[in-house]
C-alpha cells in the first residue's frame, strides 16, 4: 500500500532519484536495519554509499557538490528513506536540512566551497549543535559562549541531544555573543571542526536508537562565525522553517511503513476461521490511519512546495510537523495493535515504528511550541487583516 501524492511534483531526474533511492534501502538498508537497531550504531559506510548516491546534498548546487533539487524532492525522499529505517532517516535529514542549509543559506563564499563538496559527497558527516541543557526553543537559555580574541573566535560550553556530535567531522554551533540592544542574548553560529569538540556520551534514547544522540563539550574551541554576529536566531528560525519539513516527512515516512505492515499483517493473521482484515473493527483503523496519513502528506507537501515558490513558511512548516508527527504517532499505535501481541514483541517492526514516531513530536520544536508558533501566525494575519482590511 502506497500513498504516493507527490509523483506529479517531481521532474524525470527527481523521479530517477526516488527510484534510486527505494533499491538502495531495499538492498543497503533493510537487510541491516534490526542488527543497526541492536548495536544502537549507524556504520560509516552507510553514510559513504548515501553520499555517492546523492542523499547529503539533495537540494544543494549542483556546482557544490548537490543535487540541486526542490523541497518537494527532499520531502519525498526523507519519506522514502524513514519508511524503511528512520534513525537513518533522522541523521540524513539533519545532515542537509540543518547543516548543510546552515551554510548554504548564510555561509561566506568561501565556507561553501570549502565545506560544502566534502559534506555533499559524503566524506565529511556534520552535526547542528543549538540544544543544551537548559536551552532549546527557548534560545535565550543558551550558556555556550564565543569569544573573539586576536586568534579568532574561542566558543566554550555544553551541548545535548546533538544528532551526530560525536562523530561528525564538522559541527555547526550556536553560541552567545554577548547581548543585544534590548538586552538579550545575542546569539551566533560558528563551524567547528571535530577537533574542537570533547565528546562525553552517547544519550540513551527510547526510539530512533541507532541514530546517534550526544552530549559533548567545548573548551576554547576555534570556529568561524557564520554570517553576521549576532543574526545566529534569524538563522536558525529561517533553517528550522525547512527543518520540520523534513520532520514532518520523516513522520509521514515511518507512519506509511507502519501502514504497509498493518495492512499485510491483516491480511495473513487469522483468528475465527477467517482474516482479521475482513473485521470492521481492523478496517476502522485501517481507514482512519490511511486518511490520517494522505492528510499528513498533503500538508508535508504544500509547504515544500511553498518552500520551492520561495515563499516563507512559519506557519506552514509547523501545521505539518505538528500533525504529521502526532497523526504518525496515532497510526503506528494502530498498526501494533492491529498486530496484537506479536507487534509487542520484537519480532516485526511496528514497536520501533511506533517508539521512533514520538521523536517527531520532539524533535525541532516539541508539539506545544508548534502549537504555539501556529496561533502567533494567526493572531498576527488577523491583526494585519484588521488594520488593513481592504487588503483582504
Amino acid at each position: 500500500m502506497k500513498i504516493a501524492l507527490s509523483a506529479g511534483r517531481l521532474n524525470e531526474r527527481e523521479r530517477a532519484l526516488l527510484k534510486r533511492v527505494a533499491d538502495f534501502c531495499r538492498d543497503e538498508v533493510l537487510p541491516h536495519c534490526e542488527q543497526w537497531e541492536k548495536e544502537e550504531h549507524l556504520p560509516r559506510g552507510i553514510f559513504t554509499k548515501a553520499g555517492q548516491l546523492g542523499l547529503l546534498g539533495i537540494t544543494a548546487p549542483q556546482a557544490l557538490g548537490g543535487q540541486g533539487m526542490s523541497q518537494v524532492a527532499y520531502a519525498s525522499i526523507i519519506k522514502e528513506l524513514a519508511q524503511h529505517h528512520g534513525a537513518l532517516a533522522l541523521n540524513i535529514a539533519a545532515h542537509n536540512a540543518l547543516c548543510v542549509g546552515h551554510i548554504l543559506s548564510a555561509g561566506s563564499d568561501a565556507q561553501k566551497q570549502g565545506y560544502l563538496p566534502r559534506l555533499t559527497r559524503g566524506e565529511w558527516l556534520a552535526a547542528w549543535a543549538l540544544t543544551e541543557p537548559a536551552a532549546g526553543s527557548d534560545m535565550g537559555g543558551i550558556q555556550t559562549t564565543a569569544k573573539e580574541t586576536s586568534g579568532g573566535w574561542e566558543i566554550s560550553g555544553r551541548k545535548s541531544f546533538i544528532t551526530q556530535g560525536r562523530s561528525a567531522d564538522v559541527l555547526i554551533v550556536m553560541a552567545a555573543t554577548g547581548t543585544t540592544a534590548t538586552g538579550r542574548k545575542a546569539i551566533s553560529a560558528f563551524i567547528v571542526n571535530k577537533r574542537g569538540v570533547k565528546p562525553l556520551r552517547k544519550i540513551p534514547t527510547y526510539g530512533m536508537k541507532s541514530s546517534e544522540t550526544s552530549e559533548i563539550q567545548f573548551d576554547r574551541a576555534q570556529g568561524e562565525l557564520i554570517g553576521e554576529r549576532g543574526q545566529g536566531q534569524e538563522q536558525i528560525l529561517t533553517l528550522l522553517d525547512r527543518g520540520r519539513i523534513g520532520i514532518a516527512s520523516l513522520a509521514v515516512g515511518i507512519a506509511q511503513g507502519a501502514l504497509n505492515a498493518a495492512a499485510r499483517y491483516a491480511l495473513q493473521r487469522t483468528q475465527f476461521g477467517k482474516p482479521i482484515a475482513e473485521f470492521q473493527a481492523i478496517q476502522w483503523l485501517l481507514a482512519d490511519s490511511a486518511t490520517e496519513l494522505a492528510a499528513a502528506e498533503l500538508l508535508t507537501l504544500r509547504a515544500a512546495a511553498m518552500q520551492d515558490e520561495g515563499l516563507k513558511t512559519r506557519k506552514e512548516s509547523s501545521m505539518a510537523k505538528l500533525f504529521a508527527a502526532e497523526a504518525a504517532t496515532r497510526i503506528c499505535n494502530r498498526a501494533l495493535q492491529i498486530h496484537g501481541g506479536a507487534g509487542y514483541s520484537r519480532g516485526y517492526p511496528v514497536e520501533r515504528y511506533l517508539r521512533d514516531a514520538k521523536l517527531c513530536e520532539i524533535g525541532e520544536g516539541a508539539s506545544e511550541i508548534q502549537r504555539l508558533v501556529i496561533a502567533r501566525q494567526v493572531l498576527n494575519e488577523a491583526k494585519a487583516e484588521t488594520l488593513n482590511p481592504h487588503n483582504h
